[in-house]
């Protein structure tokens, strides 16, 4: 799904992207010329592999996402949550890719190993 910044004015505009068991549903909303904020909730179930053990397993993720989209380069200093794209287009594809990426590669730990204190040793 994409939507052009063109069409996004001062007012807020809902969202509601649906694909491959994830959703971002939430408001966009014009903060400048170039910048739109994203005020939404991220949920989706991700296969991760424990940091730990190397176990396959799913997560269930649902959590606040905040993000500013910028048509182009961002200009700003204080903004740490910042997406850019320089075809003038917002594409949520990416956007929920990028999420799904962000929480596979943290640090996960299934429930075996998340309560352990023992020493990991593995020998090659």
């Amino acid at each position: 799904m994409e939507i052009s910044f063109s069409k996004i004015k001062q007012s807020p505009v809902d969202i509601n992207y649906s694909k491959d068991g994830i959703e971002i549903i939430g408001t966009l909303e014009r903060v400048s010329r170039d910048n739109i904020k994203l005020d939404s909730n991220f949920k989706s179930t991700v296969e991760v592999i424990c940091n730990r053990c190397g176990k396959e397993y799913k997560i269930d993720a649902n959590y606040p996402l905040g993000l500013i989209l910028s048509d182009g380069g961002y200009n700003g200093k204080d903004e740490l949550d910042v997406v850019e794209f320089y075809d003038g287009k917002i594409d949520f594809d990416y956007l929920a890719l990028s999420e799904v990426t962000s929480i596979k590669e943290d640090y996960n730990f299934c429930s075996e190993c998340q309560d352990t204190d023992e020493l990991l040793e593995v020998e090659f």
